[in-house]
């Protein structure tokens, strides 16, 4: 509002309660324009063709291969089924890892990083949370990073490597992406059965 009031009075044009008017309509369309670019239209036609971040919106399978042994058996896990739910906007990325004995991993930050040549790479450092009955035993609450490259246009498939504070490591690769987004292993999974 002060912005507005400088350039009217910078312009010579005196002012008045009515230059008021237009200024909280103008803010509003403005606000509702963004939020609606920000939540949906930059996916769809024709702002798609001008907007260079990939929609990997929905819930896709994942199988994870791991080096963490569990430390009663000393045996490697793998490869692991997972279900990772994304949710996006044009500014803002959320990722949640969900496993059938119910250990969830979700995201503390992310980036993304758009190569010249149209190349996506998703960064993210995340905190993974083991079931209850499992973190005594079997792992505790961790943090990792990972590193994954978005393939195809649209994007269809998603690989990458991950690391964690455990001093474990493994490769990741999502594939078969629905629009749904679950908040379960158990229902992403139900989704996909007949």
């Amino acid at each position: 509002m002060i912005t507005w009031g400088v350039f009217l009075w910078a312009l010579g044009i005196p002012l008045t309660w009515d230059h008021a008017k237009p200024y909280s309509l103008t803010l509003a369309v403005l606000t509702g324009g963004w939020k609606a670019f920000d939540n949906y239209l930059w996916r769809t036609w024709p702002c798609k063709k001008f907007v260079r971040v990939p929609d990997i919106n929905g819930t896709w399978r994942a199988v994870l291969q791991t080096s963490y042994e569990d430390p009663q058996t000393c045996e490697r896990k793998g490869p692991i089924d997972a279900y990772i739910a994304v949710r996006q906007t044009f500014t803002s990325l959320s990722i949640r890892l969900m496993t059938v004995d119910g250990h969830e991993s979700s995201l503390v930050a992310s980036s993304l990083d758009i190569q010249r040549d149209g190349t996506t790479y998703i960064y993210g450092v995340y905190q993974g949370v083991p079931n209850i009955l499992d973190r005594s035993k079997v792992s505790a609450i961790h943090y990792g990073s990972f590193k994954y490259k978005a393939i195809g246009t649209p994007v269809t498939h998603i690989a990458g490597h991950y690391w964690t504070d455990r001093n474990t490591s493994g490769s990741i690769h999502l594939f078969d992406p629905r629009p749904e987004r679950f908040d379960s292993f158990a229902s992403a999974k139900a989704a996909r059965e007949p």
